[in-house]
């Protein structure tokens, strides 16, 4: 004679162990088991490691906690590390900061869409100020005139998204500037000024500060 286990949803080992079938109960500890030791890591942490220019070798790393008793991730654990030999990215043409960014600062007036472009073709993007220090550091530069940024819109008034299409006004260290934004009809464009934030239209032209991601 034959159990039925379930008519609408998916079997899986909980209702096994729910079942009152010592042979069943047996079969899904078993299958619960197997799934802990497939699981008893958590995702890796993003690679650490410096910036460096093409042609230089370096190495890069990461970790992750891996628990003995898998399933509740709790007590006793162990931390796996992983490394890798990269190789480094930055042209010659850019300047390594500190170690951590590789920028070009290019003082040539240009629109949004020829700014992306120039990027681009160096492999890498206008930059994006998607930490404090990012912002801080682009905003030295547009003390000597407004830059582009990462930060487009699609309609007037609306949200402006990265390239990632992560909502940059959002962010806590971002900071308009004065009587910003306007949300003119065709202000669909992000710009840092001096003073903060600026939203203009894709069209004019401001200086571009392109950076390549290690």
């Amino acid at each position: 004679m034959c159990a039925v286990l379930s008519t609408d949803r998916d079997v899986n080992e909980q209702i096994i162990l729910e079942s009152n079938k010592t042979f069943l109960k047996l079969i899904g500890l078993a299958i619960q088991n197997l799934r802990c030791d497939l699981d008893n890591c958590d995702t890796w942490s993003e690679w650490t490691s410096d910036i460096l220019y093409k042609g230089q070798f370096g190495v890069k790393t990461r970790s992750r906690d891996c628990w003995y008793s898998s399933c509740d991730k709790t007590g006793e654990k162990l931390v796996e590390n992983d490394s890798e030999i990269f190789e480094g990215k930055c042209p010659t043409s850019y300047n390594i900061t500190d170690g951590k960014y590789c920028l070009a600062y290019h003082q040539t007036l240009m629109n949004y869409s020829t700014a992306h472009q120039l990027c681009a073709k160096d492999g890498g993007h206008i930059i994006n100020v998607d930490t404090k220090e990012r912002y801080d550091l682009a905003q030295k530069y547009a003390s000597a005139g407004a830059i582009h940024i990462q930060g487009e819109r699609r309609v007037a008034g609306g949200p402006f998204f990265d390239d990632a299409g992560k909502r940059v006004e959002e962010r806590s260290f971002f900071n308009w500037a004065s009587g910003n934004p306007g949300n003119g009809s065709t202000e669909l464009c992000l710009v840092l000024a001096s003073l903060g934030g600026v939203d203009k239209p894709c069209s004019n032209t401001y200086y571009v500060f392109c950076e390549i991601p290690q």
